[in-house]
């Protein structure tokens, strides 16, 4: 904003003058506007023009490009295009930067800016000749955020932003307390209450207990038995446990008192749990296959954490035949909910997940179940409830193939095939589809060897590629083409210069390397403590001790510290960790090399306290391997060693012992090569089978796949 100052001047101006000089100024201050917003809109556009550019994709791409930057933008404002009255060279910019900004912050792939500027067009053709509800619905939700700012200020804005946010209240149930009230939704009541029935269930009936008039009047009036059902049940100590079983109460399938006395019997309760599940799942009636769908998913990861999961942790040191007594009667359909549940990551409500050792032999035990009557008919009878979670999760320790062998091979590629199609999601944001093709890319690459699968998905591929709405975006039409790569076999993926040298340099920061071990209060922690601390050797490492943590600086060869805190401190490791590394940072010094030493369900706590400063990761824990991908998050150059399965300190310490000698006598890491020598080394069945769960750097297959596929 420009602010004309006029001061007191004792010297009179003849009025004639000082008229013409004010003149003369505004018209010198807007032909500086408008060079400025000429200015502003040349350097958006050189600066998101530059930034698309970077890494050449094909030719196509760099055509959309030039053609939409260069032709179409320049066109619109030769013409003189406004949106409700304001100049499209001023919406174009805010445009540009956006985009910049959310590619910036990773928010979204580069990929995704042709298919962003298409929908721009759409949206300026549309808004002149109808209403742009429809439209808006098919949009991702990425993109229609960002056109939402583009268009902000204006009536076109206003209105993309109701369709926002009644899209943001039915993907997620508990914005519409805020939202239903408002009259721009008042057309929507009855179908965001049935959402918030049916997705926030505890938010509706607190609600109603609180004798909010609006909702009484609207379930007062609602025609939904769902609705209905659900807000029969009372907000009370029960209240989880029944919730399930609110339209089995409604249709007088079971009581309340019969619910309770279930819950005195863990196993019969979830058995019932399930069976409820599933007979939603399978009804043939589509409200009724909707009924609670999220709310009960969620429910399942408490329950089995409450019932089961947390009991077979606790007694984690202990034999089988006691570790495992909770669900030694469990029938197959509860085995297989409770490996749906319980991934080995943190789950809702601050619930454990199943220990890797743990979750593998649940697995094996539900395989065993399942094939007295067939995988086939177990999966039919359940109508694959939950399967793309379940092969999410065993993927994760590379179990996808042992599982696909006792299934049919055309079934399985359906299914597949069904998952991929889902992928462009429209009310996923670009990250999520990103990390689920991450997920895809390992599965596809474990079961490629199937040549039945893996005929029928390439076919499957070429279908969707070839759908109107796919046809012009570039981030998917790419992610397709990745997937076949990889069930054709194509060696792309076998070889990335960032993974398979570990180069010394890249470790050194003012020609220190840093590394930071995390240990943890527990038993496991203090054994891997002693064994580790026993591989440095005195003639090569200086040792000192500082109370709650120790450093080791090399003697000779290249300067590196090597923190680790003790387990089992008396004021415990968290302070430890930190203390320790605010003595780092206080030392001026920078963590390139981050370590692991612990149980899986410690690796949370390790995963908080790296930084993206990180090029060397070691998670050798249980399981390690399914947290790989939120290490790339930080850096997608990272060098990553984890484990599929069990972590031990037969593998952990004289590999890491190794890789600190070669970085102190300035060797880079051949990692291809120190695999084929440690396979070598290792003689014994059990440090064999241990070895061949640790991953190398250079063999993670999806994470090559979105480097190569988003240019990550």
């Amino acid at each position: 904003m420009f602010k004309l100052i006029i001061q007191y001047n004792p010297v009179q101006i003849p009025l004639k003058l000082f008229s013409k000089s004010i003149v003369f100024f505004l018209a010198l201050l807007l032909i500086s506007f408008s060079a400025t917003s000429q200015d502003n809109y040349a350097g958006a556009k050189a600066r998101i023009i530059k930034m698309l550019k970077v890494r050449y994709i094909d030719k196509a791409y760099i055509q959309n490009i030039d053609r939409f930057y260069s032709v179409t933008c320049d066109s619109m404002i030769k013409k003189k295009v406004t949106i409700d009255n304001k100049p499209i060279k001023d919406i174009l910019i805010r445009l540009f930067d956006i985009c910049i900004n959310k590619m910036n912050a990773k928010a979204v792939t580069f990929l995704r800016i042709p298919s962003i500027n298409s929908d721009f067009l759409l949206t300026v053709k549309t808004y002149n000749r109808s209403s742009i509800v429809n439209l808006y619905r098919n949009i991702n939700v990425t993109k229609s955020n960002i056109l939402q700012y583009a268009f902000d200020g204006l009536l076109l804005g206003d209105s993309i932003k109701t369709i926002n946010g009644l899209r943001e209240m039915l993907h997620d149930p508990y914005y519409i307390s805020s939202g239903i009230k408002l009259p721009q939704y008042a057309a929507y009541k009855d179908t965001l209450l049935y959402a918030m029935a049916n997705g926030a269930p505890d938010l509706l009936i607190k609600k109603l207990a609180a004798h909010d008039t609006t909702y009484t009047q609207l379930v007062n009036n609602s025609k939904s038995i769902s609705v209905r059902a659900i807000t029969r049940i009372k907000m009370d100590e029960y209240y989880e446990r029944a919730i399930p079983f609110s339209l089995a109460i409604y249709e007088n399938r079971i009581t309340e008192d019969s619910i309770k006395k279930l819950t005195l019997v863990p196993q019969d309760y979830y058995h019932a749990f399930v069976n409820e599940t599933i007979r939603l799942h399978t009804s043939a009636d589509a409200e009724t296959q909707s009924f609670l769908k999220q709310p009960i998913a969620n429910l399942n990861k408490k329950i089995a954490n409450h019932y089961f999961i947390k009991a077979i942790n606790d007694l984690h040191e202990s034999p089988d035949n006691v570790r495992f007594v909770s669900i030694n009667t469990l029938p197959v359909s509860d085995l297989y909910f409770l490996l749906v549940a319980g991934r080995n990551e943190l789950v809702i409500g601050g619930s454990e997940a199943l220990y890797t050792s743990s979750f593998l032999y649940v697995f094996k035990k539900f395989l065993k179940e399942a094939d007295k009557e067939g995988l086939d008919k177990f999966f039919e009878d359940i109508a694959y409830y939950g399967f793309n979670d379940f092969i999410s999760n065993i993927s994760d320790y590379a179990l996808v193939d042992e599982l696909v062998n006792s299934l049919n091979e055309e079934k399985v590629a359906l299914l597949f095939g069904k998952y991929l199609a889902g992928l462009p999601n429209k009310q996923l944001t670009d990250n999520e589809i990103i990390v689920n093709a991450m997920t895809m890319a390992e599965v596809l690459y474990e079961i490629r060897h199937h040549q039945g699968i893996k005929n029928s998905l390439i076919t499957e591929i070429d279908k969707i590629q070839k759908q109107p709405r796919l046809q012009n975006t570039f981030m998917y039409q790419r992610m397709y083409g990745g997937f076949k790569d990889i069930l054709n076999d194509k060696d792309e993926y076998n070889s990335d210069i960032s993974y398979d040298v570990l180069q010394v340099q890249r470790l050194q920061k003012q020609d220190n390397i840093v590394q930071a071990c995390f240990f943890y209060d527990d038993d496991d922690a203090a054994s891997s403590f002693a064994s580790n601390t026993a591989t440095y050797d005195g003639k090569l490492w200086e040792k000192k001790d500082l109370g709650n943590y120790i450093i080791y600086n090399s003697r000779s060869g290249n300067k590196m510290q090597v923190y680790m805190n003790k387990p089992n401190t008396k004021q415990g490791c968290d302070s430890s960790q930190n203390e320790m590394l605010l003595a780092i940072e206080q030392e001026g010094y920078v963590v390139t090399s981050f370590i692991h030493r612990g149980h899986s369900y410690h690796l949370g706590q390790s995963l908080r306290k790296m930084t993206a400063s990180g090029q060397f990761v070691f998670l050798g824990s249980c399981g390690g391997y399914s947290q790989v991908l939120k290490v790339f998050e930080l850096n997608p150059d990272v060098n990553i060693i984890a484990t599929r399965s069990v972590g031990s300190k037969q593998i952990n310490d004289p590999l890491l012992d190794r890789i600190n000698t070669e970085l102190v006598n300035n060797r880079d890491i051949n990692w291809s090569a120190l695999w084929k020598e440690f396979d070598t080394k290792f003689q014994s069945k059990q440090t064999k089978d241990l070895f061949s769960a640790y991953i190398p750097p250079n063999k993670y297959i999806g994470v090559k796949f979105i480097r190569k596929v988003f240019n990550y």
